[in-house]
């Protein structure tokens, strides 16, 4: 038996179409590349009785890649028009959709050597009760903030306090999945929204994370026989969360300053309840224009090439290729904990993207950060081809990590539940390389931790 999803009639067809639109399209060689790397992506990420979220994953990063085919396509624009460092544009999208079915590859080699028990996920599920979940996942929500924020202040233990507080989405999907199963829609709608409320008064909005997990949560349950009536949640969510990023786009300038009380920082000076009214002000002020002006703001912040292309025509002409410098710094920054080495030199992501694109960005002074993203890393380090060798490696740990914690977790649902963390570190093409290696290794210390000393106790406090 196969033990990865096959596209099927349905899938042949839609590809079908959408190679049709792409053959039609204002630019038919480039939007044909767009529509064909997801159905790779899902037919070597997603395995049968596995949740999507390593598909999911990829998919999001994947649009970083793509999403300027499709809008200049709506606009009838040529491609590379459409960037504002186009010179290497056609460049940095190839090379950006190659690496993200490399990194896919990686990940492929690994998960393929393992099955896990072909138990239902709803059998599990029905193990724990989403009536004793709720106080303990109140509890967590309330201490989260403060170890989220707070590990900031806290130099060498503030990797490890906040992907420990990460773990908050274990008890969020258990939760979930225990109400989905159980049809107490009401009970974990209510969770729900209000998460998403509480999570925009934060400088950082972490709003999408919830519409994704619980995206990747239903197409867990109904993928087996989607049906019409399945379709419809999947498609409100959808349609939910990229309204919400729109408006979100638009306001945020705004938005940040009053929450930040005009200084260039992220820190949050306002109570809940201002952050709200202020909030709430400005969505009432969003009108037909607004709308137009956060697409097209949303579009830019999605993309996420424009650096690479940037960096293709700064690397190697002005600054030579650094030849596995990034890698090194990445993993020798594990090697070097801050809470043995407090010393250690801060990670300047504006300050490494001035150095290798040319592009003189933003940085802390000015209350910002702005990667290259762990691809265009892998190129300044490596070139072309050798770049696919890195990525490859990115993806073999990727595997590995995911692997673990799926096999050694007491059943799939947890071990499902665990790898949320993961998910929304792996998810973000712009991360750079330092962060996502560290986070990996962080999150796997974490999880271990968490699985020795804490997950059966928690476990038999939840369950019927």
């Amino acid at each position: 038996m196969d033990k990865f999803k096959k596209i099927g009639q349905s899938g042949k067809i839609l590809l079908f179409l959408l190679l049709v639109y792409a053959i039609t399209s204002h630019n038919p060689i480039q939007t044909c590349m767009a529509v064909v790397v997801p159905f790779v992506l899902f037919s070597i990420l997603w395995k049968n009785n596995e949740a999507p979220f390593l598909f999911l994953a990829l998919m999001l990063q994947w649009t970083s890649v793509n999403i300027k085919v499709f809008y200049a396509n709506f606009e009838s624009l040529d491609f590379a028009s459409a960037f504002d460092y186009y010179q290497n544009i056609q460049q940095a999208f190839i090379y950006g959709n190659i690496g993200l079915v490399v990194v896919a590859l990686g990940i492929f080699a690994v998960i393929r050597r393992y099955e896990l028990p072909k138990t239902n996920y709803g059998e599990l599920a029905l193990a724990y009760d989403s009536r004793k979940i709720v106080p303990i996942y109140i509890i967590v929500t309330l201490i989260y903030p403060f170890m989220s924020e707070g590990s900031f202040g806290f130099s060498g233990w503030q990797q490890p306090i906040s992907k420990l507080a990460d773990f908050k989405w274990m008890v969020f999907f258990i939760f979930m999945l225990s109400c989905l199963y159980t049809k107490q829609f009401k009970l974990f709608s209510i969770i729900a929204v209000a998460e998403v409320i509480m999570s925009l008064t934060g400088f950082f909005s972490s709003f999408k994370d919830y519409f994704l997990v619980i995206f990747g949560g239903i197409l867990l349950i109904y993928s087996k026989d989607l049906k019409f009536k399945q379709v419809l949640p999947l498609a409100a969510i959808t349609v939910t969360l990229v309204y919400m990023v729109i408006v979100w786009q638009y306001i945020k300038p705004e938005y940040r300053t009053f929450l930040s009380g005009g200084q260039q920082n992220q820190n949050v000076i306002r109570g809940t309840g201002e952050s709200l009214n202020k909030l709430g002000e400005l969505v009432s002020k969003v009108d037909e224009n607004a709308i137009d002006v956060g697409f097209k703001q949303t579009v830019e912040r999605l993309a996420y090439i424009d650096f690479f292309s940037a960096t293709i025509d700064y690397v190697p002409r002005v600054i030579p290729h650094t030849h596995g410098r990034l890698w090194g710094d990445a993993i020798g920054r594990i090697l070097q904990p801050r809470i043995l080495f407090p010393n250690k030199a801060p990670i300047d992501d504006s300050e490494t993207t001035r150095k290798y694109s040319g592009v003189m960005v933003a940085g802390t002074t000015q209350g910002t950060s702005i990667s290259l993203g762990y691809v265009t890393e892998n190129y300044i380090d490596f070139g072309m081809p050798g770049m696919f060798i890195g990525l490859f490696l990115f993806g073999l740990l990727i595997g590995v990590v995911y692997k673990y914690v799926l096999t050694s977790s007491p059943d799939k649902l947890i071990g499902t539940a665990m790898i949320i963390p993961l998910f929304i570190l792996a998810y973000s093409f712009e991360s750079a390389l330092n962060k996502m290696i560290g986070g990996l290794v962080m999150y796997l210390i974490v999880y271990e931790l968490i699985r020795r000393f804490a997950l059966k106790r928690f476990l038999q406090q939840i369950r019927i």
